[in-house]
C-alpha cells in the first residue's frame, strides 16, 4: 500500500516511526534490509534534499536506486500518457518516490502503479515524510512533542510542508501560532481539521506580536512559482517575514528555528551560528526518517 497522505498515519505509527529512526541513528538496523529491492524516484518538479535523502536512504539499507532521467528525457515528453509511464516505470522497481506539480496527480498514478508509491510532494496538498523529519526534529530538539507553543509562519496557503505538518501537529496537546499575510492563510480544509480535533490554534500577522511566547519557529519560502498574480507575488515579498538574530532577541533563549528549504530570504545568514537554528540538521533527520519509512514499507506497512 502507498503512502500518499499523512492522514494514514496515527499517533502510534508516528512514535513507532521516530524510535526506528533513533535506533538507525545509532547503527541498530540491518544494513541488507533494502537487498535486491530498486528505488525508483519518479520527480517530476525539481528536489534536491527530498529525492537525495530518499536515495541515500535506500543505498544505506542495502538497496539499489534506478537513474531515472528528466522529465523531459521521459516518454511522457513525446505524448506517452502518465497511465502508461507509471504502468512501465513499476516494472522496473519495488517502491516509487514520486513528485508531482498538480495535486491529484499522485492519486491517480497510485490507481495504475503495481508497486507502493510514496509521496514526495503533491501540488500544494501535502507532503507527508517531510513533516514526519518535522516532527522527529521537533522530538529531538525539545525532548517532546506535547505541550510546545509553534509558530507557522509564512506562506501557509500554498506550502505543502505546512498542510501535512498541521495534520500531523494536530495529534498532541499543541498550540499553534499560524502566521501569514491574509492572502497566504492556511486554507479552510486544514482549519477545519484542527478545529474537529480540538487543536488550540490563533491566526495572527505579525510574528513580532508573540515571538516571547514560542517554543519553535517554522517557516517556509513564499510560493512565488505555485502563484498566478505577479504583482501580489512583488507586494508580498516587500512585506515577507525574516527571521534576524535582532528579532530573536525577544524570543526565549532555546527556541528552536525551522524550515524545510528552499531558503530564499526568510532566515538571514547570521541565523546560522546560533545553537537553537536546527535547519540543517533537520536535513539530517529526513535521511533516518526515510530510511525508517522504507524500513517499514519494504516490510508491508500500511498494508492492512
Amino acid at each position: 500500500m502507498s503512502l500518499i497522505s499523512i492522514d494514514q498515519l496515527s499517533k502510534d505509527d508516528f512514535a513507532s516511526l521516530f524510535e526506528l529512526a533513533r535506533n538507525i541513528e545509532q547503527g541498530n538496523y540491518d544494513r541488507e534490509t533494502a537487498k535486491r529491492n530498486i528505488l525508483v524516484p519518479l520527480f517530476l518538479e525539481p528536489s534536491t534534499r527530498t529525492r537525495l535523502s530518499f536515495e541515500t536512504a535506500m543505498l544505506r539499507l542495502g538497496g539499489q536506486v534506478l537513474h531515472v532521467p528528466n522529465i523531459k528525457d521521459l516518454a511522457v515528453s513525446k505524448g506517452e500518457s502518465l497511465k502508461d509511464t507509471i504502468r512501465v516505470i513499476s516494472s522496473f522497481g519495488d517502491i516509487i518516490v514520486m513528485r508531482t506539480p498538480q495535486d491529484p496527480v499522485i492519486h491517480f498514478a497510485d490507481q495504475y502503479a503495481s508497486v507502493p508509491i510514496i509521496n514526495g510532494g503533491n501540488g500544494c496538498d501535502e507532503h507527508p515524510t517531510q513533516a514526519l523529519l518535522d516532527l522527529y526534529t521537533i522530538y529531538k530538539e525539545k525532548g517532546r512533542l506535547e505541550k510546545l507553543n509553534i509558530a507557522l509562519v509564512g506562506d501557509l496557503k500554498h506550502a505543502r510542508t505546512i498542510h501535512s505538518l498541521l495534520k500531523g501537529l494536530s495529534y498532541y496537546n499543541v498550540t499553534l501560532f499560524l502566521i501569514s499575510p491574509k492572502e497566504l492563510r492556511v486554507p479552510k480544509t486544514i482549519r477545519t481539521i484542527l478545529r474537529e480535533r480540538a487543536v488550540s490554534f490563533v491566526e495572527i500577522q505579525g510574528l513580532e506580536e508573540v515571538i516571547w511566547e514560542l517554543d519553535v519557529i517554522y517557516i517556509v519560502m513564499l510560493q512565488h512559482h505555485r502563484m498566478k498574480d505577479p504583482q501580489l507575488v512583488k507586494e508580498l515579498r516587500q512585506t515577507y517575514y525574516c527571521v534576524t538574530p535582532e528579532l530573536l532577541q525577544a524570543a526565549k533563549q532555546d527556541v528552536t528555528i525551522l524550515h524545510p528549504l528552499v531558503r530564499q530570504d526568510e532566515v538571514a545568514p547570521e541565523v546560522d551560528a546560533l545553537p537553537n537554528a536546527a535547519y540543517f540538521r533537520q536535513v539530517q533527520n529526513g535521511v533516518s526518517v526515510r530510511m525508517a519509512i522504507l524500513c517499514r514499507m519494504l516490510n508491508g506497512w500500511l498494508s492492512s
